[in-house]
């Protein structure tokens, strides 16, 4: 190998200096790694924090749906309701209980069989790799509706 690349070289270059790169090609290399690297820095926050929004969506329209099955089952019983969508929120991935409100709705009071019940979740979190400027809170709604099972006691 050696001794074909110096029938290769022209006369009067040492091979050492064919063989090692360039010293500005290693400059321009690192400038370039420095320039992308916060680039992909910003992407994988962001896809992050899509992530983290589409799992908090899902819990939150979850709770909703769960929410309003146990309120129509007990007749339109808020306290039913509330406990459970917290157990689904707190049983949520980075979700916790205490950042929502939770409105649980019927058309009359008492409610009757056969209302319709509402039960709305407004859920307020915190970004889990917050950018201050742009991404710090998120909020999220969630709302289902359910008709009564029985009348409430």
């Amino acid at each position: 190998m050696k001794q074909i690349l110096t029938t290769l070289a022209p006369s009067g270059l040492r091979l050492s200096a064919l063989m090692r790169p360039c010293r500005r090609a290693r400059g321009q290399a690192l400038v370039e790694t420095l320039m992308v690297i916060p680039i992909l820095l910003m992407l994988l926050i962001g896809l992050i924090d899509i992530g983290q929004l589409l799992l908090a969506n899902y819990t939150v329209s979850q709770a909703a749906r769960a929410a309003a099955h146990q309120a129509a089952l007990a007749g339109g019983n808020a306290q039913a309701a509330n406990q459970t969508a917290a157990d689904v929120l707190d049983g949520g991935v980075g979700t916790r209980a205490d950042d929502a409100a939770i409105l649980v709705a019927c058309t009359h009071s008492p409610c009757r069989r056969y209302d319709p019940i509402t039960v709305s979740i407004t859920y307020v979190g915190n970004f889990w790799t917050p950018l201050p400027p742009l991404f710090e809170q998120f909020t999220l709604r969630g709302e289902a509706t359910r008709a009564a099972e029985r009348d409430e006691q």
